[in-house]
């Protein structure tokens, strides 16, 4: 059984000598929890607890956690351990104006091609923003534009840091998405984005680009709040 994308299997047996596959998918069950942040804000992230409860030895999940530490996701006190970080309006804040700088920059530089084939399906308007699974969907899609976007650049700098940047900002893009004031025009500019981008109108996904992120900078102190309230809630 699994809860949550983030246990094993049942029948699954901690081992000293994971393969590379497991390692990865501690790492990936912790990063989840952590950009979610499924953990109590301060939270000691202890190593014995967190491998009983993914039911794998302790060292992937020490290295997950060390990794995890190394990128940014958690904190690390000397000779006390790793601890869960806080979610913070500055900081978020200030992640939303990078990756707005880089998309940007990328519109700026590149060429988008002209054709609708390379960007992805945005789908059905929200017509139910407050489903989980409508907010989560819009979330990737938004994210799977702007990684399209980081892509024409032909910089695998650009891309690896929007990829990074849609990652620390996923949580609060969902919680975005289940505003129901939001919701609908978040998803209009994404519209008008995608169209200008597939018909090659630079100064128009340039505005459609600016438009979206404005309405996530006015809305910014709420959804913050409104991430750190879901922050527990199963999807």
């Amino acid at each position: 059984m699994e809860r949550d994308g983030d246990r094993f299997h049942r029948g699954s047996q901690p081992s000293g000598c994971l393969g590379g596959d497991r390692r990865h998918q501690v790492y990936r069950a912790l990063k989840k929890r952590a950009l979610l942040y499924r953990f109590r804000p301060g939270q000691h992230l202890v190593v014995v607890e967190l491998s009983d409860q993914l039911r794998v030895s302790n060292t992937p999940v020490r290295e997950a956690l060390i990794r995890l530490h190394a990128e940014g996701h958690i904190a690390a006190i000397p000779a006390r351990g790793f601890f869960a970080r806080e979610l913070r309006l500055r900081e978020m804040q200030e992640i939303h104006d990078l990756l707005k700088l880089l998309l940007r920059h990328s519109l700026e530089v590149a060429a988008p091609p002209a054709s609708s084939r390379l960007l992805p399906d945005l789908g059905h308007p929200p017509s139910n923003p407050r489903d989980p699974r409508t907010a989560i969907a819009l979330a990737r899609r938004t994210e799977s534009i702007f990684l399209v976007i980081s892509r024409w650049m032909g910089s695998d700098v650009i891309e690896r840091n929007v990829a990074d940047l849609c990652e620390r900002t996923h949580h609060v893009r969902r919680c975005a998405y289940r505003a129901p004031d939001l919701a609908v025009p978040l998803y209009d500019t994404l519209a008008a984005l995608a169209s200008a981008l597939a018909y090659g109108r630079r100064e128009a996904a340039e505005r459609a680009l600016n438009d979206h992120f404005q309405l996530l900078e006015a809305a910014l102190p709420d959804l913050v709040m409104r991430a750190l309230a879901t922050s527990f809630m199963q999807d």
